[in-house]
């Protein structure tokens, strides 16, 4: 079946002509934009929601007394700090709803480099848990420690176009930023066109007015 005709087929079963592949029915659906809870058939065709109302399925889910909501999207997370690895991560929480992670491996690349990064990307493909990351920022958090790894613009450049990477992680160095530092500027530049996290405690006046201008957008 052509797209044209599985779109054709989609917006005739939309339309209630004819049957949806899937109802959920008798559910209460939550409505994430109103913050309503509506008495509600869930339509579904071509594995995509097609309408909520009155449908009929050649599939039929009783979901009477049950809640019926989009999956949870937990936008900030560090695997490492679970103490699981991404397979068992996903096992804990897809039953309590979270079904999208994006995660920032800071810390086992600040110990293991590039293939900490290589690993997390790896381990968390194929998961019904749906997994993206943030490339760490700051690999050593300060200049201050010896946790084993560096990693420069140019590291973080080789996993750019990773299809689950969205952009660039939480900025720790809010310092750098501010002063200007080359080797800091340089993985903002770099990640101009995608997401630049921040993380910048405290900081006001002036000085976050230049974090801003950098272009990071969000505060840890």
């Amino acid at each position: 079946m052509s797209e044209l005709e599985k779109l054709q087929r989609r917006l005739l079963a939309a339309r209630g002509e004819v049957p949806a592949d899937l109802v959920i029915r008798g559910g209460r659906v939550l409505d994430v934009f109103t913050q309503e809870i509506l008495e509600a058939d869930v339509a579904i065709s071509d594995g995509r929601i097609i309408g909520l109302g009155r449908y009929e399925g050649r599939e039929i889910f009783d979901a009477a007394g049950r809640f019926v909501s989009p999956g949870f999207i937990d936008g900030h997370f560090h695997v490492e700090s679970s103490m699981l690895s991404p397979p068992e991560l996903a096992r804990a929480v897809l039953p309590r709803g979270t079904t999208a992670i994006v995660a920032d491996p800071h810390e086992i690349a600040n110990v293991m480099g590039a293939e900490g990064i290589r690993y997390m990307l790896q381990a968390s493909r194929s998961l019904p848990v749906d997994f993206f990351f943030m490339l760490p920022s700051c690999v050593p958090a300060t200049p201050l420690e010896t946790s084993g790894a560096e990693l420069g613009a140019a590291d973080l450049a080789l996993f750019k176009d990773e299809e689950r990477v969205l952009g660039l992680a939480e900025m720790m160095n809010y310092p750098g930023v501010v002063a200007g530092l080359p080797d800091v500027l340089e993985k903002i530049i770099l990640f101009r066109d995608r997401v630049c996290d921040g993380h910048a405690p405290l900081l006001s006046g002036k000085a976050l007015n230049a974090y801003l201008t950098s272009g990071i957008r969000s505060d840890h």
